[in-house]
């Protein structure tokens, strides 16, 4: 009796597992642990969003988690070390059009110094 108990527990647990996509995973320190990627020479936010966040246009993301250390998000410098953050599907398009209006050039940059 008591080893049908752990048998059904054990599907119970393997099928919220199977539910949230962990399947195989197991949760360790290190897959909790922040992603960080260092800047290398030539690397844009762009350049870097699209390789570790799979979409350049979700460079805002970048800049906004890393704002202690990127003051102009045309900037970005070898050896800087990135935080790069999650971004949840249903904050993907708020992003999107804020890179837009950040890379849009304002009234200023149009008249001349």
């Amino acid at each position: 009796m008591r080893r049908l108990g752990i048998w059904l527990l054990a599907v119970v647990l393997g099928a919220g597992a199977a539910a949230s996509g962990s399947v195989g995973r197991a949760q360790s320190p290190e897959a909790a642990a922040p992603r960080v990627h260092e800047v290398r020479p030539g690397e844009t936010l762009w350049t870097i969003s699209a390789r570790s966040l799979g979409d350049p246009t979700l460079w805002a993301a970048l800049y906004h988690a890393n704002r202690d250390q990127i003051k102009d998000p045309s900037r970005v410098y070898p050896g800087q070390r990135l935080s790069i953050p999650d971004v949840p599907p249903g904050e993907a398009e708020a992003l999107r059009r804020e890179a837009e209006a950040l890379a849009a050039p304002g009234p200023a940059s149009s008249q001349a110094p």
